[in-house]
């Protein structure tokens, strides 16, 4: 007996219609696997936060200042930036150093946003939405080096 390759994959299309309509994926586990498709850098070199002005309680309890200041640090690279937010989104200015271009992407569970970093190492994103967030810096040496998870 053959079968109709056609007739099989719209039958697996109106499966896939009917899953997501009853029971779709959670975001978390979107979110997980998201994450996992990240491994694909293990060779990346893995930058640590080392200062975040919210664990400062004397920043912290002003509103009124220049937003949140977050620094990260590798043996090869430090990544500065500066989260400001409107409504739902953020927008992060940041520097490395040392100054350097690179492909800076900031990738959260919701996608990613790629922006370049000129020869002084400043760039610039938005809007980020709030939540997870990670850096991933692409150097013309071809070296990588990505942030540790953030949620802003």
């Amino acid at each position: 007996m053959t079968t109709d390759p056609s007739g099989d994959e719209r039958l697996w299309a109106d499966l896939r219609l009917v899953f997501d309509a009853v029971d779709p994926v959670p975001a978390d586990v979107l979110a997980v696997a998201r994450g996992a498709l990240a491994l694909r850098t293990l060779d990346a070199e893995l930058a640590r936060l080392v200062a975040d002005s919210a664990l400062d309680l004397l920043v912290s309890v002003r509103d009124d200042g220049p937003g949140r200041l977050v620094t990260f640090e590798s043996d090869t690279l430090t990544i500065e930036v500066q989260v400001s937010h409107t409504g739902a989104h953020r927008h992060l200015v940041g520097q490395l150093v040392p100054p350097t271009p690179a492909r800076v992407t900031v990738e959260s569970p919701s996608g990613s946003i790629e922006v370049d970093a000129d020869e002084l190492g400043r760039f610039s994103a938005s809007p980020v939405p709030a939540g997870p967030v990670r850096l991933a810096c692409l150097r013309s040496s071809e070296q990588v080096t990505v942030t540790s998870w953030l949620t802003i």
